[in-house]
């Protein structure tokens, strides 16, 4: 019996010792089985928490915890000095919902464990909780009846932190039904309200730029100017609906999808010059080089559809990274069309006035008003002209290639008469009404042409658009310029191109006339001024002439400097004069003075006398000029000399100059004439001996301007001097020779000179005949 019974106890010890070795092995296995579940909660946490809105998620991290860490979990995020519930999980959702709603807000000051927590930054565990502990935590009523329906057991409440700061809390309760809460538990929940804390900060700092985002996009989305962002590779990555709308886009998510190389897609983009744009120079692509301050790039862009021509002004800034290098580039495009269309019609109009300004030669002005509207209004013009018998005549043309044939032009020029073709420059010229053909056709162009072979020429131009204006000069009409644009360009002429067109074509009929005036000014005192002088000077036996004559001034006005050699009775006579003024008036003067001075010398044989008959016309005409005069006779003399005698009325006296370079004024003052009614006049006389020169100037000679000083009689005086034994021909180029290097800037003044040189032949009977015949005739 004891045998069995020690069998017995022996047996009861072994099965027990196999029991409570099954029961910790069980314990082993559920807490193996429980920190694999734990471990695979923090992983599925973590991939929850690792979305774009873990704010968002904060629901489905609640309900990680239930039921297997918690049979409630609530989670409050701090906003201010207030407590908010984010998220409620419960195995039972109605539970949830009510906790929801009855819980409300929390003070982060009262003695509520998640408050303290927050406070603290320390876990909240109570494994126990008493009806006290319910009582501290409600915050009403409702709240505190319903904690104890559901039977609270046991909380963990532990903060949820990140970078140093508390961001909420994380709450778990268990009921009457489970077992309460301990040490360990607190650890595992540490760890999950860490990885939730870091999350919900990153959220909410995400949630912040998205805002600061969305309000920057709102912002930018209703500027005026077009925006775009570039990333680093020159792509596009925003673009606002200013943008889409200049770069012809629908919307701005079809720009993005056009991207950068096609941004500009359906537009001829080129800079101010008209030159093509390399897309590396756009300010964009500099920014994204490194240019911290890129300039900002003028565009003309015409819109390959219609032709239509608009300015755009592109600006850009860099954003640079962390480590220097730009990341993005910001482009703002405005739209400066009306402004800049503004600008380049007063420059335009400014540089036409100047241009046409520039000369009074007719032909130089019609290429002027031709050039003045290519390339900057068009791309080729044509100025017509009617001929004497009113047909128009092409006069001047200008092209952007400058190899293109002028005929293959629409303008119809040529052969055509007023009112004869319905369209170009002969309706224009003879209605006076501009024409605009902003798309050119081929019924414009059968209605252009005058015959098939010019149709085919026109034809082959590819002209896009034309207008023709007239040229007008005051009320009249005199004359049409026709601008043309062609494929090659794009561009089409706009009523704004017709309103500058007519506004060239004003100012350029007033140039255009008053060139043709001018010429014929020019012609006119061209005219009048030879016949002042004398066509070619006179053959005198024994004596070599030469003479120079230089206009100053404008082509238009009649100089007063005059010369003149004539047969008198017994020998001849040599005149010299300046009257002042230009003109008219002194054109009047002058050849009073001539007629005068020739008339008086066939009777008068004393210089002085002829210069006191020349006072005494010039005071009875009654002119206000004034004017000097030098007065010579010459008379042969027996033994080959020539007998001068000279008389002057306040004119620089003449030089006498010998073969040997001796040089001396002669002796001729005198009264101004056209001053007094009473002057004194006298002759000198002296004999010209075969050799000598005698050189009659006017003061435009000694006062022709240098850089520092006027010519002076000393320095001519000189000059002669040493050209001394030269013919009459060569002395007097020497002087005009040296006059031309010396000059400095426009000559000022008219300049006459004549030399008289006597060779040694003027003697004897036969010469002295001569003389007398030639008197007579």
């Amino acid at each position: 019996m004891r045998a069995w019974t020690a069998d017995r106890r022996g047996g009861a010890a072994t099965a027990l010792a196999l029991a409570l070795a099954a029961a910790i092995s069980r314990r082993a296995r559920r807490r193996e089985v429980s920190a694999r579940r734990r471990t695979a909660l923090l992983a599925e946490a973590g991939e929850l928490l690792d979305r774009r809105d873990p704010v968002g998620e904060l629901d489905a991290l609640a309900r990680i915890a239930v039921p297997e860490l918690a049979d409630v979990c609530v989670i409050d995020l701090r906003e201010g000095d207030l407590l908010r519930v984010a998220a409620v999980a419960a195995g039972d959702p109605e539970l949830a919902r009510r906790l929801r709603e009855l819980r409300g807000e929390l003070s982060t000051q009262i003695d509520h464990p998640a408050a303290v927590a927050l406070r603290t930054g320390q876990p909240q565990l109570i494994p126990e909780l008493s009806a006290d502990d319910l009582a501290r935590w409600a915050p009403n009523d409702p709240y505190l009846r319903f904690m104890r329906e559901t039977g609270y057991r046991s909380a963990i409440v532990v903060p949820l932190t990140a970078r140093g700061e508390t961001v909420g809390s994380l709450g778990w309760v268990r009921l009457r039904s489970s077992a309460p809460y301990g040490e360990g538990d607190v650890d595992f929940a540490r760890e999950l309200a860490r990885r939730a804390g870091v999350a919900v900060d990153h959220a909410r700092l995400f949630g912040a730029l998205r805002e600061t985002e969305a309000e920057l996009r709102a912002v930018v989305g209703v500027l005026a100017e077009a925006v775009t962002v570039q990333r680093a590779d020159g792509e596009i990555v925003y673009a606002n609906r200013a943008a889409a709308e200049l770069l012809g886009a629908p919307d701005e998510h079809t720009l993005l999808a056009r991207g950068s190389a096609r941004a500009w897609e359906g537009f001829d983009v080129r800079d101010e010059r008209g030159e093509p744009v390399d897309p590396e120079r756009l300010p964009g692509r500099r920014a994204l080089a490194g240019e911290r301050a890129p300039e900002p790039l003028l565009l003309r862009v015409t819109e390959r559809a219609t032709g239509e021509v608009h300015w755009r002004l592109v600006k850009a800034s860099p954003v640079f990274g962390a480590d220097g290098r730009p990341r993005l580039a910001v482009n703002v495009i405005e739209d400066v069309t009306e402004p800049r269309r503004a600008e380049l019609k007063q420059r335009f109009l400014a540089q036409a006035t100047k241009l046409l300004a520039s000369s009074l030669d007719t032909q130089v002005t019609l290429e002027k008003v031709a050039w003045a509207a290519v390339p900057e209004l068009a791309d080729w013009c044509a100025v017509d002209l009617p001929d004497e018998r009113g047909r128009l005549q092409r006069v001047a043309t200008a092209d952007v290639e400058q190899g293109r044939r002028v005929r293959d032009r629409l303008v119809v020029g040529g052969h055509a008469r007023e009112g004869e073709l319905p369209v170009g420059p002969p309706h224009v010229m003879a209605t006076g009404r501009s024409e605009l053909h902003a798309r050119i056709d081929d019924a414009l162009l059968r209605a252009a042409a005058r015959d098939s072979a010019q149709l085919a020429a026109l034809r082959r131009v590819g002209a896009l658009s034309a207008l023709v204006v007239p040229l007008v000069a005051g009320e009249r009409i005199i004359g049409t310029i026709t601008l043309g644009t062609t494929r090659d360009s794009g561009r089409r002429l706009n009523e704004v191109d017709l309103e500058l067109a007519e506004e060239l074509g004003r100012r350029a009929g007033v140039a255009i006339e008053n060139a043709r005036v001018h010429g014929e000014r020019v012609l006119i005192a061209s005219t009048l001024q030879d016949a002042l002088l004398p066509p070619r000077l006179p053959e005198i036996p024994g004596v070599s002439i030469a003479a120079r004559f230089r206009a100053a001034g404008e082509a238009s006005r009649v100089g007063g400097d005059f010369y003149d050699v004539f047969a008198v009775p017994g020998g001849w006579m040599a005149i010299m004069g300046d009257v002042t003024g230009k003109g008219a008036a002194a054109a009047a003067v002058t050849a009073l003075a001539r007629h005068t001075m020739r008339t008086a010398g066939q009777y008068e044989p004393s210089p002085a006398r002829v210069l006191a008959r020349l006072n005494e016309a010039v005071l009875a005409a009654e002119r206000s000029q004034l004017l000097t005069a030098i007065c010579v006779r010459l008379t042969p003399v027996l033994g080959g000399r020539l007998q001068l005698m000279v008389a002057g009325a306040g004119h620089p006296p003449p030089l006498l100059v010998r073969p040997s370079g001796e040089v001396a004024p002669v002796d001729a003052t005198g009264t101004l004439l056209g001053a007094f009614a009473r002057g004194t006049w006298a002759d000198t006389t002296f004999p010209l001996e075969a050799g000598d020169s005698l050189v009659l100037y006017t003061d435009g000679v000694t006062d022709t301007g240098g850089e520092h000083e006027r010519f002076g009689s000393a320095r001519l005086e000189a000059l002669v001097a040493e050209a001394a034994g030269s013919d009459a021909d060569a002395l007097a180029a020497r002087i005009d020779g040296a006059l031309r290097d010396f000059q400095s800037g426009e000559q000022r003044d008219d300049m006459a000179l004549l030399v008289l040189q006597a060779s040694g032949g003027a003697a004897g009977a036969a010469s002295q005949a001569a003389v007398l015949g030639q008197a007579r005739g």
